[in-house]
């Protein structure tokens, strides 16, 4: 019971935080022995591995970690038990996992032995998980587990947003390779276990490694989305005040633009507040200057920004191309709704005009967790306005809203799900709040991919694993 509840709460703080989820995992038995055998590329991995399997698999784990105080019995409450690591000691937990089998019980090992130091698995791969399914005839059941490496990789002391995908493959039945010599069963055994694995690893690899690559690439030139609204806000609050000291925060954000191009380092934290940024600045100067150009000021007007706040928060995850048509069409929106306000001056309007089109948005796009965001911006957009006394004038900042998103969406260099046939596939690494990567981009008129099927086809020829080193940071 405390485990079940343990797991739902860990499930969905792990849902926020990475999009996790886990594919296919019926595929382990339901009842009996069997071997579960994973890459290793994260601080995460047992509970990766755990969180959506309903019987508990028992991980061999560092000793000295369960005298931590909480953490010790966090693993044991998930099933873990110890391992002394000193040198010699390792058949005693071997053989403590093959009792465990033989009572029928799952036990997860890490052929690897360690993290993995580059993201994929490490050329060499200890034999025990391969070993045991050979001695004991349990089913020896691979599982792969990617984003994890980019989430919590060995050099990093916390973790950070990534999208994590975890899929379980069919179970390597033992007994044709039983037939075969003791260490040429197991050989064979561990090479079928790796071919499986790196099969659907290497793609998301490949897709870290591009993802790692645009995070220090240079900067680009001030885009239009990112120049034309300060402008343009500048032209208009100095025709209506005629006061510089009204203009300058745009000229400021244009100086920055400049000086993330020329002076300021690249990293994923710059590409985030670059990208976000035209978004951010048009919603937070257009509020400010609302008394200034003789509008009315938005009532909880914080809130707003809030919520706005909240429905870019599932970009972190997306394709960089998805997330810059959101913030591109956030800040189209919001000049919209500047508009609207000449035409019916109510301040309840933009409580309607940014949500409407985020609801929008995320519905048509289906992006990480519209089947939520989705219905609850439609219904803060319709409700929240009317509620504080809002009356037919909303009209028009509906009309905006759905204007913003249509613009949006017609300016859109990425078709969408619909049009293309497809859906994001579980290896897809996502950009940085607006990466743009061509090979992010799915394939137009390729066939959308079967949860619920193994792919069985063998991996291109180009990915293999690159140099040792290369990922190595």
């Amino acid at each position: 019971m405390i485990r079940a509840a343990l797991r739902a709460v860990l499930e969905a703080v792990f849902r926020v935080l990475f999009t996790y989820d886990c594919l296919d995992e019926h595929k382990i038995p339901a009842t009996g022995p069997a071997v579960i055998a994973a890459n290793h590329p994260s601080y995460l991995d047992p509970i990766l591995l755990s969180l959506q399997v309903e019987r508990p698999i028992r991980f061999m784990a560092w000793d000295a970690l369960f005298r931590v105080p909480l953490l010790g019995a966090l693993m044991r409450l998930f099933g873990a038990f110890p391992v002394d690591v000193r040198g010699g000691r390792g058949r005693d937990a071997y053989e403590r996992a093959r009792a465990l089998v033989e009572q029928g019980e799952l036990v997860g090992i890490f052929p690897e032995g360690k993290r993995s130091r580059s993201g994929w698995m490490e050329e060499r791969l200890r034999e025990g998980a391969a070993r045991l399914s050979w001695e004991t005839g349990a089913p020896l059941v691979p599982a792969t587990i990617t984003g994890a490496f980019r989430a919590w990789p060995y050099f990093r002391a916390l973790p950070e947003p990534a999208k994590i995908r975890v899929r379980y493959h069919d179970p390597i039945d033992p007994e044709p390779y039983r037939r075969l010599p003791e260490e040429e069963g197991v050989a064979a055994l561990l090479d079928e276990l790796r071919q499986r694995v790196e099969r659907t690893l290497m793609p998301g690899v490949k897709a870290d490694l591009r993802i790692s690559t645009l995070y220090h690439a240079p900067a680009p030139w001030p885009r239009l989305f990112e120049t034309l609204p300060p402008l343009g806000l500048a032209l208009l609050v100095f025709w209506r005040t005629r006061s510089f000291s009204d203009v300058w925060p745009c000229y400021a954000y244009i100086g920055y633009l400049l000086l993330d191009l020329l002076v300021i380092p690249q990293r994923r934290l710059t590409k985030w507040i670059r990208n976000g940024s035209s978004a951010a600045f048009t919603l937070v100067y257009a509020n400010w200057v609302l008394p200034k150009l003789g509008l009315p000021e938005v009532p909880g007007g914080g809130a707003l920004l809030a919520v706005m706040a909240g429905a870019t928060f599932p970009y972190l995850y997306e394709r960089g191309r998805v997330a810059v048509d959101f913030l591109q069409g956030t800040a189209l929106a919001a000049l919209l709704t500047l508009g609207t306000l000449y035409l019916a001056p109510t301040g309840l309007g933009p409580h309607l005009t940014l949500p409407l089109y985020a609801a929008a948005y995320a519905w048509e796009r289906r992006t990480v967790f519209w089947q939520y965001t989705a219905p609850i911006l439609a219904a803060y957009a319709l409700l929240v306005p009317l509620w504080l006394g809002g009356d037919s004038e909303l009209l028009h900042y509906a009309v905006a809203g759905l204007v913003a998103w249509l613009l949006a969406r017609f300016f859109s260099s990425e078709p969408s799900h619909e049009e293309s046939g497809e859906t994001v596939t579980p290896n897809e690494a996502p950009g940085a709040l607006g990466l743009l990567d061509e090979l992010e981009r799915p394939v137009a008129g390729s066939a959308k991919p079967n949860r619920d099927r193994e792919d069985d086809r063998p991996p291109p020829t180009d990915q293999r694993p690159l140099p040792p080193g290369l990922l190595d940071w």
